[in-house]
């Protein structure tokens, strides 16, 4: 009787295996998701389509100007319970803060310049995007939303996202079509991130070390 065939992996594959992307830097896993990089892994780009839509979301949503600029719950009941900054760690120099605050902001400006460079559509930007929010867990309330429910009603999920209420209107005709729409704008977005002859906006020197 044979031996059972065992599953090969390529040395790629491996490679891949074996690394956490999301506590690479955001400049080192952008390396990586390019196909000239001798390291590169289809787990490499994967990861970091989702990593760039995170911090889109987080740009979107979670951070005014004021917070972009370095600023941090500045409201006295921002985070009941903790110091400011938004940690129960031991509190953190201003200065440390300050410039943390400044890396994150370029980080989620370069961020946007490669989302909108990638070519999505508005209808694609959407769709991703809000696909990318609703996985959060804790969603509740409007963003509690079922697909369904979305496209019988977008309102408070695009001005949610920065949009005007109306801005996605009959967009989708249902929910198969809306995540249609956000699987071609992974798949398009990964394309441009990962083929650097299709993406000569896009440069990896640009991304901060955070």
């Amino acid at each position: 009787m044979g031996m059972p065939a065992l599953a090969m992996k390529t040395p790629r594959a491996e490679r891949g295996a074996s690394v956490d992307y999301q506590r690479l830097s955001l400049r080192k896993h952008g390396q990586l998701a390019q196909t000239s990089h001798p390291e590169y892994t289809d787990e490499a780009a994967r990861s970091f389509v989702a990593r760039l839509l995170d911090m889109e979301v987080e740009r979107r949503t979670l951070y005014g100007d004021e917070h972009l600029q370095g600023y941090h719950n500045i409201s006295s009941t921002a985070r009941i319970g903790e110091p400011a900054g938004g940690t129960a760690k031991a509190r953190e120099p201003l200065a440390d803060l300050y410039h943390r605050g400044i890396a994150n902001h370029q980080a989620h400006q370069v961020v946007r310049r490669i989302i909108e460079a990638s070519g999505l559509t508005f209808r694609q930007r959407v769709a991703v995007l809000i696909q990318t929010a609703k996985g959060d867990r804790r969603c509740n309330g409007p963003r509690g939303m079922s697909y369904e429910q979305i496209v019988a009603n977008p309102r408070p999920w695009v001005q949610y996202l920065g949009w005007p209420p109306g801005a996605a209107a009959g967009m989708f005709d249902n929910a198969q079509a809306l995540k249609d729409a956000a699987k071609s704008a992974r798949l398009k977005l990964r394309k441009s991130v990962s083929d650097e002859s299709t993406s000569c906006v896009f440069s990896t020197a640009e991304l901060p070390y955070v």
